[in-house]
C-alpha cells in the first residue's frame, strides 16, 4: 500500500508578507475541516521560516502523488525578489527554480498576485498567467475568491488523464422541478444566472435542454453519471418523478449531492433518499447563489479525494465508496455473487446506523475500522504517553500550530482505538490538549472501535498527571468526565515550607515561578511527576516540544518534552520520536545522530530567567545536575540503534521524518507490538 497522499498543497510567500500569511492560514482552513469532525482534510505545506529572511532551498513536496504550488505573491516578494541574499540565491531565483522543479515532478504550478506591483516578481516568469486576486476588493472577499479558483483547480488535477493537464471543468447537473421555476424566490433561475455569469466552468447541464427526440431516461442518467448533483428542493421537487430518479442515478453512480433546501410553504412529504448529503438552507441574500456553489465544488473535492485515498487502501474485491453507505447505495451489492466488503471514508457511521446496514447482509468498513481489527492491543493492558506541545520552531519546518493540532488528534484517536490507554501531563487550560482528549474518548465512534464496556471497574482511558504545585480545581476535575483519571502528584520531599511557607503539600494559592526559589520548586515538581509517569507507562511518543528559544520558554528544569524523552530513553521505556513537527523531538532525533545544536549547550539555556541562580540552587541542595552537553553526549552514545521501541534503524528514520498519521501509528503500534508481545502457554513455569 502507497504511503503518500493523493494530494498536497504547498503554499509560498515570502516571511515578511502577513498578508500572504493570512491568505495560506484561510486557504488552509478551507481545505480542512476540524480534525475531530468528518470532513475535507487535504494535507498542506507552508513555506519554511528560519527567521532569517532567507530563501530556503527550493523543494517541492514529495510526499504526495500530486502536489500543487501555491505562489502567494505580493509586494514583499517582488521588493526581495532582485536583492543579494548570504546564500546568493534571490527570492526571484527561488521562485523561478521552485516553478521548474514543480514541473519538471508533473505537479501544478499556480501563482497568485495579491497586489498590483506582485507581477511578474521575476522576468523570467513574464510568460506565466497569474491569479490577479489584488483586483478583488476587501480582505475577506479577496480570500473567498482565491479559494475558489483552488478548489477548483485541484479537482481538476484529481481527475485521471493520460497526460499532465488539468481536466475539464466539472459539470454541475441541477436537478429541479419546473413547476416552482417561476415562484418566488426563483432559486433556480437566481442560481442559473449566477453559474453564467461567474463561474470558470463552461459547462452546465439542465434537464430542461435536452433535445427533442431524445430518450429522457438515457440522456438524463448520462448526464448525471459525470456530474455533480445540486437538487434545488422547493415544495413540489420531491413529488415529481423525474427529480427522485435524477437523484437515485447520482447515488447509483456515487455522484457529489447537495441539497438546496428552498421549500417556502411545506412538503407533504420529503423524498428519502436525498438523505446523506450536505443541505444548505437558501435564505433569499444576495449571496446565496455563491454559497451554494461553494459548498458543492467542496463537495465534489473531498468525493475525489476520499477516492483516490481508498484506492490506495483497497485489498482485492473491495467495493470503494467516497461518501458514507446508506441503503441505497449498498443495497446494488446485494446481487454480487461474490458479495465484496464496501469500503467508505472515515469516520465510521454510529453503532445505529451499522445495526441497520447489517441486515442488508453486506459488510461496510472504513481504513480505521481496519485498523482496529489489526492492531488489535486491548489485551496487552498497555499505557501509552503522549508528549506533545508546540515548538517555536515549527514555521521551520514549514507547519502551523493547526497541523500539530491535527496530528495529536489523529494520533490519539488511532491509539485509542487499538485499545491503548492514553497518559498526558499537559494543563486543564480550556485551549489544552487534556481538554479535547476528554472530548475524544466520549466520541461515541471511539467507544464503539475500542468496545470497551465503561463500566466503573474499568481503568480510564486517559489519565493525566497532574504535577505538585499545579492548581486544579473541582470543577476542572468534573469536566474531565469518568472516563478520565486524574493523578495528583506529591511534593517532591525536598521542597517544604522552610523553603518559603507557600509550600504547603496540597496548596491552593497560585505559585507563580516568579523568584529561582519558585524555579526551583517548579523544576522538582515537574521531575517528579515526570519520573512517576515514566514509571507507569509502558512507552512514550514524542511530537514537537518547546525548545526554550524564548524567557517563558519552560517551567521546568529543562524542557519538558525533553525531560520527558530523556527519563524514558534512560528507563530503556520504547520512545518513539516524530520528528517531522520540529521541536524537542527533532532535537533528540539529531543529538542521537551525533548532530550538534545549540539547543544542547548552556549558553543557549544561561540566559533565560533564574537559570543561573536554578543551577546554583540544585548543586547546593545536592540535587542531580545534568549539564546539556552531557545530555547531548548521552544521547549521541545511545544511537538511534540504542532506542528500545521494537523498530528498526530504518522505520525510526521514517518515522522522524513522516507527517501521515496513519502511517506514524502504524508504526508506533508495530513497535509496540514487537516490544509486547503476548505470553505463550507455559512461559509462566
Amino acid at each position: 500500500m502507497s504511503h503518500k497522499f493523493p494530494l498536497l498543497v504547498q503554499f509560498e510567500f515570502h516571511p515578511d508578507s502577513r498578508e500572504a500569511a493570512t491568505a495560506a492560514d484561510y486557504l488552509h482552513e478551507v481545505l480542512n475541516a476540524d480534525p475531530a469532525v468528518p470532513g475535507l482534510q487535504v494535507p498542506t505545506f507552508f513555506t519554511p521560516n528560519d527567521g532569517s529572511g532567507e530563501p530556503p532551498e527550493p523543494r517541492v513536496a514529495t510526499e504526495a502523488d500530486r502536489v500543487l504550488v501555491v505562489l502567494l505573491a505580493d509586494d514583499h516578494l517582488a521588493v526581495a525578489a532582485r536583492k543579494p541574499t548570504k546564500s546568493g540565491m534571490t527570492w526571484g531565483e527561488y521562485v523561478t527554480k521552485l516553478r521548474s522543479f514543480t514541473e519538471a515532478a508533473g505537479h501544478r504550478f499556480m501563482p497568485v498576485q495579491l497586489t498590483e506591483s506582485a507581477f511578474p516578481i521575476d522576468k523570467r516568469l513574464d510568460d506565466t498567467n497569474f491569479l490577479r486576486a489584488w483586483a478583488i476588493d476587501g480582505v475577506e472577499e479577496r480570500h473567498k475568491f482565491i479559494a475558489r479558483r483552488l478548489v477548483h483547480l485541484l479537482i481538476r488535477r484529481l481527475q485521471p488523464r493520460p497526460e499532465n493537464e488539468d481536466a475539464p471543468p466539472v459539470t454541475i447537473f441541477l436537478s429541479h422541478t419546473k413547476m416552482d421555476l417561476d415562484h418566488e424566490p426563483r432559486v433556480v433561475k437566481t442560481l442559473l444566472g449566477h453559474l453564467t455569469a461567474t463561474q470558470p466552468e463552461k459547462t452546465w447541464f439542465d434537464s430542461g435542454d435536452i433535445s427533442t427526440g431524445s430518450r429522457f431516461a438515457h440522456e438524463i442518467e448520462k448526464g448525471v453519471k459525470d456530474a455533480a448533483l445540486l437538487a434545488i428542493v422547493t415544495d413540489s421537487y420531491s413529488s415529481r418523478s423525474w427529480c427522485r430518479k435524477e437523484v437515485l442515478f447520482a447515488k447509483h453512480h456515487q455522484r457529489p449531492v447537495v441539497i438546496v433546501d428552498a421549500v417556502q410553504e411545506r412538503e407533504t412529504r420529503r423524498f428519502p433518499y436525498s438523505g446523506n448529503t450536505p443541505v444548505i438552507r437558501w435564505r433569499g441574500h444576495d449571496h446565496d447563489a455563491q454559497g451554494v456553489v461553494d459548498l458543492l465544488l467542496r463537495e465534489v473535492l473531498r468525493h475525489a479525494y476520499a477516492e483516490e485515498s481508498l484506492k490506495q487502501r483497497k485489498r482485492e474485491g473491495d467495493v470503494v465508496l467516497s461518501a458514507g453507505p446508506e441503503l441505497v447505495t449498498i443495497v446494488h451489492h446485494r446481487k454480487d455473487k461474490d458479495q465484496p466488503v464496501v469500503l467508505y471514508p472515515d469516520p465510521p457511521l454510529g453503532p445505529e446506523e451499522l445495526e441497520v446496514l447489517e441486515r442488508t447482509g453486506v459488510r461496510v468498513e472504513t481504513p480505521l475500522q481496519r485498523h482496529a481489527l489489526a492492531h488489535d492491543l486491548r489485551s496487552r493492558d498497555l499505557m501509552v504517553a503522549l508528549s506533545v506541545s508546540a515548538s517555536e520552531d515549527l514555521a521551520r519546518y514549514g507547519l502551523r500550530r493547526a497541523h500539530l493540532d491535527s496530528i495529536f488528534l489523529e494520533l490519539s484517536r488511532y491509539l485509542l482505538v487499538a485499545g491503548v490507554r492514553l497518559a498526558y501531563g499537559g494543563n486543564l487550560k480550556a485551549d489544552g490538549y487534556t481538554l479535547r482528549l476528554a472530548d475524544l474518548l466520549r466520541d461515541p465512534i471511539v467507544e464503539h472501535l475500542r468496545g470497551i464496556p465503561t463500566t466503573e471497574q474499568a481503568p480510564a482511558e486517559l489519565v493525566t498527571y497532574l504535577p505538585w504545585p499545579m492548581l486544579a480545581s473541582v470543577r476542572d476535575e468534573a469536566r474531565l468526565g469518568q472516563l478520565v483519571d486524574m493523578l495528583r502528584c506529591d511534593r517532591p520531599t525536598d521542597i517544604d515550607e522552610s523553603l518559603d511557607p507557600a509550600f504547603v503539600a496540597s496548596p491552593d494559592v497560585e505559585i507563580l515561578p516568579s523568584s529561582p526559589v519558585h524555579r526551583l520548586a517548579w523544576a522538582r515538581g515537574l521531575t517528579v511527576m515526570r519520573e512517576r509517569q515514566t514509571n507507569e507507562l509502558a512507552a512514550r511518543v514524542v511530537v514537537g516540544g518547546r525548545l526554550g528559544h524564548r524567557a517563558d520558554g519552560y517551567l521546568g528544569r529543562m524542557p519538558g518534552v525533553l525531560e520527558e524523552a530523556l527519563l524514558a530513553i534512560r528507563a530503556q521505556r520504547p520512545v518513539y520520536l516524530v520528528g517531522a513537527f520540529g521541536g524537542c523531538a527533532r532535537l533528540v532525533l539529531d543529538a542521537l545522530d551525533g548532530v550538534s545544536r545549540t539547543e544542547l549547550t548552556w549558553a543557549h539555556h544561561q540566559p533565560l530567567p533564574y537559570a543561573e541562580e536554578l543551577k546554583k540552587l540544585y548543586v547546593e541542595r545536592g540535587l542531580q545536575w545534568d549539564e546539556f552537553e552531557s545530555i547531548a553526549a548521552e544521547l549521541k552514545a545511545c544511537g538511534i540503534s540504542g532506542l528500545k521501541n521494537g523498530l528498526t534503524v530504518e522505520e525510526n528514520r521514517e518515522l522522524a521524518t513522516s507527517r501521515s498519521a496513519e502511517r506514524i501509528v502504524e508504526l508506533v503500534l508495530h513497535g509496540l507490538q514487537q516490544c509486547n508481545q503476548p505470553a505463550v502457554a507455559g512461559d509462566a513455569e
